[in-house]
């Protein structure tokens, strides 16, 4: 394992995007537009000012277990006590949802003490 890899193990994620409802057994993240510009194109596109993104069935695990207090190691192990899968196969999962969650900053890091 690399040590970038061995870091990111270590760090907390920590939910930034707090409006979320599960539905048919997976978690739908809730966004409102409320800048002018989201509201305007919107508007133009008669789209609702609310949209949704459903998450699959490992991210909505994911998204459970990111409590302030797991690390990224820890929500692996408990993704694989619920699915059968290889360690490697599961951080790799893992490892690129936290990314994307994080580059749209649905999520920040922290570090475990």
């Amino acid at each position: 394992m690399k040590k970038d890899e061995e870091n990111f193990l270590d760090i907390i994620p920590v939910k930034l995007h707090l409006d979320c409802k599960k539905q048919d057994g997976n978690i739908h993240l809730v966004f409102t537009h409320i800048t002018l510009l989201q509201i305007f194109l919107r508007w133009m596109t008669k789209k609702s000012n609310v949209s949704t993104l459903e998450l699959d069935g490992l991210g909505s695990l994911v998204w459970e277990n990111i409590d302030g207090k797991n690390t990224i190691y820890e929500i692996i192990n408990i993704l694989l006590k619920i699915e059968e899968d290889r360690y490697e196969s599961m951080q790799q999962r893992v490892f690129m949802f936290i990314r994307i969650l994080k580059n749209r900053k649905i999520i920040a890091f922290k570090e475990s003490n």
